[in-house]
């Protein structure tokens, strides 16, 4: 246990350390393929960092736009409106017998009219180059066929942009969308002339989101990778207002606050009890053990209720927590019922032990995670994990205490062959658990015997 926790102790100390340095891409999906409407499906990460050398910062961005034909084009942009947006759009034939690689056209106008391709004496300072683009089957299916388009580009200087202004500052920089589904092609010049897209937001034709910009700033000495996009996750950092939804809903907050008050506050609460030496201290364990996992399974079907489907890592360890939850109970009980008859630890008690590190373990890590699909800023997710680092080292440091406290203990102060009440003492330590038939037979017992205590030796409670 101490080796397990002490390396996450390690592993989250650098995750804090490594927030003073290294931003975290933002990310901003819409995921329309394969629903009734069939709508615009694409994905966008960025990263901006500090160059050094030149004093400016450097955008850096990933796309994924999913298709099923050679049909139209996908585009997202700077800024809320057309006029002067550095915009980027994708089309292309992607089950092409020439294997050709995507379209990437940069384009911007200054109105509400056909997009042009970027001269020198649009960009200013700034310079824009397409890193890569390529063409990854989804399927090899004729009936569902489906292929992605992954795309990186960098915006050098970027902030020197001369049309809508980009700022590695802001935290709700706007950006716009936009898509047409029905266009045919004959060729597929960078520079082919575009259809118009729906001309409302509400009929899905265009819309637009907000990146916290600050949040993705990467101040390190070398040049980053491209922003890797996260699957399954709509949104990090980024949002359809100003601001982001998730603290608007109240419903996000409940599931939030019971699965991190469950695994931050009364899981450890619980261990703590355990080694407390106290009398009472398996009943205190078990009361608190058992309000925690009411706050887990409670919170895991607010969860699944709000994301209506199972589609990220933090939705798989959340499910597997509230199972092992159910099964550490099991094992709890199992372990409890069994100590009190033979007074040592069998395998239901090791169990119980080492499964419940290894479920504290993924708590934690599904807090984490949780607050990243959330899109929070690493300031919240750095006090967090600040907060399980400390946990951490107190659970250690308790247990171990605990530990040499019960070694030094003489053994007479546990253990007496001739107490009449030590029988009675485990028992209502553990708050008689076992069945009424259990207690008759073991009176029966005493009695034919002629000595309530003769031969017993017990312990006053189950240091685990």
């Amino acid at each position: 246990m101490r080796f397990s926790i002490s390396c996450l102790y390690i592993i989250l100390i650098a995750f804090v350390l490594a927030y003073l340095i290294v931003g975290e891409p933002a990310q901003y999906c819409r995921f329309g393929h394969g629903t009734a409407e069939a709508t615009v499906d694409f994905c966008l990460g960025i990263t901006v960092h500090y160059n050094a050398s030149s004093g400016d910062n450097d955008l850096y961005a990933s796309m994924q736009v999913t298709r099923s034909s050679a049909l139209g084009w996908t585009a997202v942009g700077t800024g809320s409106m057309m006029a002067g947006s550095l915009m980027f759009i994708i089309y292309g034939n992607p089950f092409s017998s020439e294997h050709t690689a995507p379209v990437v056209s940069i384009r911007t106008i200054d109105g509400h009219h056909q997009p042009h391709l970027l001269s020198s004496n649009d960009t200013g300072a700034a310079d824009i180059q397409l890193l890569h683009a390529e063409w990854f089957p989804l399927s090899n299916r004729k009936r569902d066929q489906a292929s992605m388009a992954k795309v990186a580009l960098v915006c050098y200087s970027c902030e020197k942009w001369p049309g809508t202004l980009v700022s590695a500052d802001a935290t709700a920089q706007p950006w716009i969308w936009a898509w047409n589904a029905k266009q045919e092609f004959d060729s597929y010049p960078d520079d082919v002339h575009l259809k118009m897209h729906e001309h409302h937001a509400s009929s899905g034709g265009w819309g637009r989101f907000y990146v916290d910009m600050a949040r993705s700033v990467d101040r390190g000495s070398t040049v980053p990778s491209v922003p890797p996009i996260r699957p399954g996750i709509s949104a990090l950092g980024a949002s359809d207002i100003p601001g982001g939804w998730s603290w608007m809903d109240p419903v996000v907050h409940i599931h939030g606050f019971l699965m991190s008050a469950a695994f931050m506050i009364l899981y450890p609460a619980g261990v703590f009890a355990m080694r407390s030496g106290s009398p009472k201290a398996f009943k205190y364990h078990s009361i608190v053990q058992l309000i925690a996992s009411a706050f887990l399974l409670v919170g895991m079907a607010i969860g699944l209720i709000r994301a209506h489907k199972i589609d990220s890592f933090h939705h798989y360890i959340g499910l597997t927590a509230a199972v092992l939850s159910i099964i550490q109970i099991t094992l709890g009980w199992r372990h409890h019922i069994v100590f009190v008859r033979i007074q040592r630890r069998q395998w239901a008690s090791y169990s119980h032990i080492w499964l419940g590190r290894g479920f504290l373990l993924l708590g934690w890590t599904n807090v984490i995670t949780g607050l990243l699909l959330t899109g929070r800023g690493w300031s919240l997710i750095s006090v967090a994990a600040s907060f399980i680092s400390i946990v951490a080292l107190a659970l250690i440091g308790w247990v171990w205490f605990a530990t040499r406290q019960r070694k030094r203990e003489p053994q007479a102060d546990w253990e007496d062959d001739d107490s009449i009440y030590a029988l009675q003492a485990t028992r209502d330590d553990y708050f008689a658990v076992a069945a009424d038939d259990d207690d008759d037979d073991a009176d029966n017992s005493r009695s034919s015997s002629g000595d309530v205590s003769s031969g017993v030796k017990v312990r006053k409670e189950d240091t685990e």
